[in-house]
């Protein structure tokens, strides 16, 4: 028997998360041969010590239980002191994924320094025995350097030499990671557009579009990356993200958000399987 679309959750197009008092809700634009009917977007407001309010379980669930083999995840993690990022994933195909990275805070903590407000990683855990093998770093448009020595770089300019990769966790990071930070990471490429030949976080990570800390000539990127990572074996969903973790990191452990808390996505797991078993109930 057919079950009419739930309003403002299953529908064709972009989807969102249904407007409630705790979630700031964003359209995922479905993107032409990768995304079609598959995006979801899972935007959690961070606490400063990583934690978000109980209540946006709630409106993430309609994110959970909509996903089948989700091809496009958006995360969005947010802090009360206003520190925040964006993290868009996207199946290219079953063993290449982009990571777009983005810095969208609006404040930062008292006596943050100027390498503290950048966003220096993303990190995450694979379902499974995929790990990162490789990949790129390009400049998102709208995008460009600040302060690289060695030229000013714009949307499109490859920024590989400043950014690593990993796949053991490290202080603060998750199984699976991108930095601009030395410890446990590969660099993506050896060509150094910035300081010193090797990684050399937080240098080289995002500042906001106009820096809320001046940069004082720290390197940087205003305000987003676009990553595309070469995976070690197949990658068919990316429903891991709307019920594991994903952690941002600012500065050298300056700051992290984990969206959501190990606590809050157990809730989220339960609560998702009762909504999808009241839906077979209609059936």
């Amino acid at each position: 028997m057919h079950q009419p679309p739930i309003p403002g959750i299953f529908r064709k197009g972009p989807r969102t998360l249904p407007r409630t008092p705790w979630s700031r809700v964003e359209t995922v634009s479905p993107a032409p041969g990768i995304c079609r009917e598959s995006c979801v977007l899972l935007s959690l407001e961070g606490g400063s010590n990583g934690s978000f309010s109980r209540s946006l379980v709630l409106a993430a669930l309609a994110a959970s239980a909509s996903v089948s083999s989700s091809l496009a995840v958006v995360v969005v993690g947010s802090a009360p002191s206003g520190l925040a990022a964006r993290a868009e994933f996207a199946l290219i195909n079953a063993t290449t994924l982009e990571v777009k990275l983005k810095n969208i805070s609006t404040s930062v903590p008292v006596g943050f320094s100027n390498s503290d407000q950048l966003l220096t990683g993303v990190s995450w855990a694979f379902p499974g025995a995929q790990q990162i093998t490789a990949g790129t770093v390009l400049i998102a448009p709208g995008s460009k350097s600040e302060n690289f020595s060695t030229g000013a770089y714009v949307a499109g300019d490859n920024v590989s030499g400043e950014w690593g990769f990993g796949n053991a966790a490290q202080s603060g990071l998750l199984a699976n990671f991108i930095t601009t930070l030395q410890a446990g990471s590969t660099p993506f490429s050896n060509v150094n557009l910035d300081g010193p030949s090797n990684l050399n976080g937080p240098q080289g990570g995002l500042a906001t579009n106009i820096p809320l800390v001046p940069l004082g000539g720290l390197g940087a990127i205003t305000d987003e990356i676009v990553t595309t990572l070469t995976l070690s074996s197949p990658l068919t969903s990316l429903n891991f993200l709307t019920t594991g973790l994903v952690r941002f990191e600012f500065g050298s452990d300056a700051a992290f958000i984990t969206v959501p808390t190990p606590a809050s996505a157990a809730m989220l797991v339960v609560a998702s399987g009762m909504l999808v078993a009241g839906r077979r109930r209609l059936v």
